[in-house]
């Protein structure tokens, strides 16, 4: 369901804002981008924004909160519920990141990883609310991975502990994050991902299908 198609004009502006700020704070950081600059992209003017958020840092984590409840919502809640099978479930997580930066990889011939966590590492020491904000987000992927990894464990694919697990399996997906966008190369999710699968007991299971392309 679209929420904004029920949401008035002042909730769809502020929301446009962000998804705004969101993109040019992606490709090019927060200290990168000034509040005339998400302006002009918005096209609003700049008292607009101020109507909307105290200051650059209410906005950042405005997007750190819309983007870490979109992509709970998408790529987690999502896959997870259409799959059934442990390995099933992670290869679709990591097939939809993949797509999503092979797509930002088309589009613009560079790949920026993921906003939370770009956010994250660039102001989490002056504004602990970001940092504080973007670990619950991470909190709730985690908790996706320790079910994945419960199952694999009662499956007798793996033993061990799932919670250690699932906090090894996010830690290699911030990884592919980084390196996938220090090399513009998005194939490094797949690395990660497929280090996923081996870790739950399923190095076989493929994250893309032969003859398998993004749309």
């Amino acid at each position: 369901m679209n929420v904004l198609a029920f949401a008035t004009r002042g909730e769809r502006t502020r929301a446009h804002i962000i998804t705004i700020a969101a993109g040019l704070f992606w490709r090019r950081s927060f200290h990168g981008v000034a509040v005339d600059e998400v302006a002009t992209a918005a096209e609003v003017n700049k008292a607009t924004i101020y109507r909307y958020f105290a200051d650059k840092r209410d906005l950042a984590l405005a997007v750190v909160r819309q983007h870490g409840s979109m992509t709970l919502e998408t790529i987690f809640a999502l896959n997870y519920d259409d799959a059934h099978d442990p390995d099933a479930r992670l290869a679709a997580i990591f097939r939809h990141i993949y797509y999503v930066h092979v797509d930002t990889h088309k589009e613009e011939a560079d790949v920026y990883g993921c906003p939370i966590v770009g956010l994250a590492l660039e102001l989490g020491q002056d504004m602990p609310e970001i940092r504080e904000e973007a670990q619950k987000i991470f909190d709730r992927i985690e908790e996706y991975f320790t079910a994945i990894a419960a199952q694999s464990i009662a499956a007798g694919k793996v033993s061990g502990d799932a919670a250690t697990l699932a906090r090894t399996l996010t830690q290699l997906l911030h990884g592919a994050f980084a390196s996938a966008r220090v090399s513009a190369d998005p194939s490094r999710v797949l690395d990660a991902g497929h280090a996923c699968l081996t870790l739950i007991g399923y190095p076989d299971t493929p994250i893309i299908e032969p003859g398998e392309t993004a749309s």
